[in-house]
């Protein structure tokens, strides 16, 4: 009895086998696992990378925003103050030529006067004063405008 098979050690014989493939399927699926495992760890070392890629590209366009805004500011506040000062100068110019033309209107009133009147003490005495006052006013507006002109204060 010992040569014969018996149909339970058919059986286990069958069992052997299939788990005999069992096994080997396992270790192939193991290999295939590590391998998958092995090229998911490349897949994220290339992912970090064009992360940091991107990351410094945005940067770099930011930075690139910032200088082009800084020039278009400075244009701008250039732009504005000379406008600014340009007006600035109108006015003042403008404020000078009324103060002068007032002085010299008030002058010629005053001189118009003193001959209509024929007061030569007039002219003799308080004309000479009222005439180098009024002189003096003038030179010392068309002084400041120089300076003010020189300086660019304007």
């Amino acid at each position: 009895m010992a040569g014969e098979a018996t149909p339970l050690d058919a059986l286990v014989a069958e069992m052997l086998g299939d788990i005999g493939k069992l096994h080997d399927a396992v270790g192939l699926l193991t290999g295939t696992i590590n391998e998958a495992g092995a090229n998911i760890q490349v897949t994220i070392n290339q992912l970090e990378a064009a992360g940091e890629k991107y990351n410094q590209a945005v940067l770099a366009a930011n930075l690139r925003s910032k200088n082009e805004m800084i020039a278009y500011l400075k244009t701008v506040s250039a732009t504005s103050i000379a406008k600014t000062t340009e007006e600035q100068r109108e006015i003042v110019q403008k404020l000078l030529r009324e103060a002068v033309s007032k002085e010299i209107t008030a002058l010629k009133k005053a001189l118009a006067e003193s001959s209509m009147n024929h007061r030569v003490s007039f002219l003799s005495s308080w004309g000479k004063i009222l005439i180098c006052c009024s002189l003096t006013a003038l030179i010392g507006s068309a002084i400041t405008v120089e300076l003010i002109q020189r300086l660019g204060i304007s």
